[in-house]
């Protein structure tokens, strides 16, 4: 009996040993698999801080970075492009346009899928501002991008939706991703549904910008796309109307330097 009993002893202390051995074994890969999410966001934000952005103005949120508050690009892809860049012989350049651009074929058609939800008003602007895209000048002649509207989101290639954020953003989009496809989504701040329809054109078309690839015209961040302005050999100081501008005005049409960055990225080739 006395045996027996110590027996029962023992094997209840083993189990209470093993069950604390188990709880301390998931506390410290809790304790180790925390820091190393945090360091990748570091590293992330630093590979931003490398093209130009400053800290303050790289927050992530829901899994994905959101750089000026109104470009968006996942975790995974920032990780893609971090290792692809640090391969040996990648260009270590920094001028005024992000990494990737939308490859061929994707670009000669880009398909937009609206959410059911969004407003008329802003559909109106989606569809006016693919239009804007589409008859830019030398658009067809010595420019090669084409964007239209798809009525399945499996057959598109960007998805238009509201959202909502007690914010300064209008609205946000993702950029191309490293395998050459355009931005993913495009998101609409209801917030503003009260802009005049020529900001809310505004608003969109310089939203589809960021999904084929261009930064903000005002802000030295990315690389700059040599050439933008053939008659300085620096990019001046600033192009107030452009429609790649961080702000939001009026639509007033694409400037020179608008459409010179357009024939650059995606030239036609006959």
């Amino acid at each position: 009996m006395n045996t027996k009993h110590y027996l029962k002893k023992v094997s209840l202390l083993s189990c209470i040993l093993l069950l604390s051995s188990i709880v301390s074994s998931c506390k410290k890969e809790e304790a180790t698999t925390i820091p190393n999410a945090q360091d990748e966001i570091a590293s992330s934000i630093a590979y931003f801080v490398k093209q130009g952005f400053k800290a303050e103005d790289v927050v992530f949120k829901d899994g994905k970075f959101i750089l000026d508050k109104d470009i968006v690009i996942s975790a995974e892809e920032v990780a893609t492009r971090i290792k692809n860049e640090t391969a040996p012989g990648s260009p270590q350049t920094e001028h005024w346009r992000h990494n990737y651009i939308v490859k061929n074929p994707y670009h000669k058609n880009i398909r937009l899928y609206i959410e059911p939800n969004v407003p008329l008003d802003w559909k109106t602007a989606v569809q006016g501002a693919i239009s804007n895209w589409n008859n830019m000048d030398g658009n067809g002649l010595n420019i090669e991008l084409g964007m239209s509207i798809s009525g399945s989101a499996s057959a598109s290639d960007t998805r238009v939706f509201m959202g909502y954020e007690n914010a300064d953003w209008i609205a946000r989009a993702y950029l191309p991703t490293s395998n050459g496809r355009p931005g993913v989504s495009i998101e609409i701040n209801s917030k503003y549904n009260g802009l005049i329809s020529s900001e809310k054109l505004f608003a969109i078309t310089h939203e589809l910008g960021h999904t084929i690839g261009f930064n903000h015209t005002d802000q030295n961040v990315g690389i700059f796309i040599q050439g933008t302005y053939p008659w300085q050999t620096t990019p001046p100081l600033v192009d107030p109307n452009s429609v790649m501008n961080s702000v939001v005005l009026s639509w007033n049409g694409f400037t020179t330097g608008d459409v010179q960055a357009t024939k650059i990225l995606y030239p036609r080739i006959l």
